[in-house]
């Protein structure tokens, strides 16, 4: 018993203490996966990380056509800033996301697949700024806030995955919307729908926008896949069994367009991205600088 004991101590230790596997590429999952992704071969292993707010949730390493990932589990389980802070110390620079929504706009319905392009963050109960000790916080634009050329391989791989199978022939690939994350932990009401309408938002969801806004400050290129779950409360009449069927349906279809993407971001290469010059905020001082 003691020497069981002994033995699995130090294979414990032995594993916390090896050095996790590279990665420059993360899948952040959220409903629009699920757990569709877990049980696939690409997966390998998994591993935490110490950061400053704490452990990180479990990360998974994969890979796909030889293209080493990371996956995070539904936008990493709780532990937000955790899970981006991992993420930049592993040094991932490309992350593709997403999450299911509701359809705000009365263009998108049930099954349709949006990537968005632009977000209003109302979120109350989620840190705005993130930063690393070595890695002080930038005070970034958003203009835009998502990468272009990933975004162009998730419409891409969409199109190709949905137009691929007849049966996907009622749903729709948007290459544009504006998401609202709203306060999260319940649906929204009728009127703050209508408050969101007014304000421009295409489809209400409750994790992406904090995950848009983490990514820049931190200098990780980001773009999110969005599949429409349900009329948002007060635009069309849904019931729960609406939602359930989303999930069997477009769970694999998502993981498939996700593996398709990650090898087409590794050619991207380490040239320079639209969200370099966004990321630096100049000195604030009211000192004139000198000229040399």
């Amino acid at each position: 018993m003691l020497l069981t004991l002994s033995i699995s101590l130090i294979c414990l230790t032995a594993t916390q203490a090896a050095e996790p596997p590279k990665a420059k590429i993360a899948i952040v999952g959220g409903t629009f996966i699920n757990d569709a992704l877990f049980g696939n071969s690409v997966l390998k292993s998994s591993f935490t990380v110490p950061t400053p707010s704490g452990e990180s949730p479990k990360i998974h390493y994969g890979e796909v056509e030889g293209v080493p990932f990371y996956y995070v589990h539904m936008h990493g389980e709780g532990k937000w800033v955790a899970t981006w802070q991992a993420l930049a110390q592993l040094g991932v620079k490309e992350v593709l996301g997403g999450a299911t929504a509701g359809g705000i706009n009365v263009a998108m319905k049930i099954y349709d697949c949006v990537v968005p392009h632009d977000f209003i963050d109302v979120n109350v109960d989620r840190p705005k700024s993130i930063s690393l000790p070595d890695r002080p916080g930038d005070i970034p634009r958003y203009v835009p806030p998502m990468d272009p050329l990933l975004r162009q391989i998730l419409i891409d791989e969409t199109r190709r995955a949905v137009r691929a199978q007849p049966s996907f022939n009622d749903i729709n690939v948007l290459e544009k919307g504006v998401i609202v994350q709203a306060a999260g932990g319940r649906f929204e009401t009728a009127a703050e729908i209508a408050a969101f309408q007014r304000m421009g938002g295409d489809l209400v969801t409750m994790s992406v926008g904090t995950e848009i806004s983490y990514a820049r400050q931190l200098g990780i290129n980001y773009a999110c896949l969005v599949v429409i779950s349900n009329p948002a409360e007060g635009i069309g009449a849904w019931t729960w069994d609406d939602i359930r069927n989303v999930y069997p349906r477009m769970n694999p279809l998502c993981v498939d367009i996700l593996l398709k993407a990650v090898p087409r971001v590794a050619k991207i290469g380490d040239g320079p991205r639209e969200g370099d010059k966004l990321r630096f905020h100049p000195p604030m001082t009211s000192k004139k600088e000198e000229k040399k």
